[in-house]
């Protein structure tokens, strides 16, 4: 059976649980007492404000197959009276079409921890031993949470409810009459499921691991480049640049050394003159040797 949020109840409701009627639900054990919201299904306006719930579950993400999750329950006694007897259940479900995710205590196992430091399981309807919660008095459940190792590979998550129950009375509106009840407090959580990623292995291969450069095997002598001396000598020293291009020194001249329009200088007429008198005394030097030869 699926548990329904506790919602607010009216003052009126308070005063219904009293005298014989609270003792005999508490002889018949809650278990065996329908709840108060189905009691009173036809009108839809049975209400509490005894009791509240909480459940905080540490971890949002559980793994199948993992270790337990710690979880905190509180249920705290906000009325005017004391209650002799509240139990506790615990009941994982999903609200969902599938019938197989709707009730997810076959998936997800919950156990409380009990007075005498054991772990109680707490899945499902059932709960646990009831005990007395006073008036404004908390009381804190230790719990923990585990999802098995063979959950369904669709399952995403489920919803969490811890509901704390004790007895209580429902009258009818139009008849007055009282019907011995369960009310229920409902906590609420939710957790993810986790799946564990695994890193493909790579396959093995058939080619060759190509060695590196510490591992290739050395070029041999006479293959292996060696220092050309044109490297050094393509960047010419000083020295050398200057002997393979020297450097006109510029005549002095009237003009201060700039050239004329035609592209010449000063100094072209004296030079000229001078290779005119060469080529006369050569011409003169070689009429000469004739002159003697014959």
């Amino acid at each position: 059976m699926k548990y329904r949020p506790a919602v607010v109840a009216a003052a009126a409701s308070v005063a219904l649980l009293a005298g014989t009627h609270a003792a005999g639900a508490a002889e018949g054990g809650l278990d065996s007492l329908p709840a108060c919201t189905d009691v009173s299904t036809a009108y839809g306006d049975y209400e509490q404000r005894d009791l509240k719930a909480s459940l905080d579950i540490t971890a949002a993400e559980l793994v199948p197959g993992g270790d337990w999750t710690p979880a905190k329950g509180t249920l705290t006694n906000l009325g005017r009276r004391d209650l002799p007897e509240v139990g506790v259940r615990a009941y994982p479900w999903l609200q969902t079409d599938d019938p197989e995710y709707q009730d997810m205590t076959k998936f997800v196992k919950v156990e409380v921890r009990a007075e005498d430091g054991t772990w109680q399981p707490v899945n499902g309807t059932g709960s646990t031993v009831p005990a007395p919660l006073p008036s404004g008095q908390t009381r804190a459940y230790d719990l923990r949470v585990r999802v098995i190792k063979d959950v369904p590979a669709g399952l995403g998550g489920s919803e969490f409810n811890f509901t704390g129950t004790f007895a209580d009375v429902y009258r009818f509106p139009d008849t007055g009459k009282e019907v011995e009840c369960a009310a229920e407090a409902i906590g609420y959580d939710a957790f993810r499921v986790r799946r564990a990623t695994t890193t493909p292995k790579p396959a093995p291969s058939s080619a060759r691991p190509t060695p590196t450069a510490s591992q290739a095997s050395p070029t041999p002598t006479s293959a292996r480049p060696t220092a050309s001396p044109s490297t050094t000598a393509s960047t010419p020293s000083p020295a050398s640049t200057a002997s393979a291009a020297p450097v006109p020194v510029p005549v002095p001249s009237s003009t201060g050394g700039e050239l004329a329009e035609t592209g010449g200088s000063d100094a072209t007429l004296p030079l000229a003159a001078a290779a005119a008198g060469l080529a006369v005394l050569g011409a003169g030097a070689v009429v000469f040797a004739r002159r003697r030869r014959g």
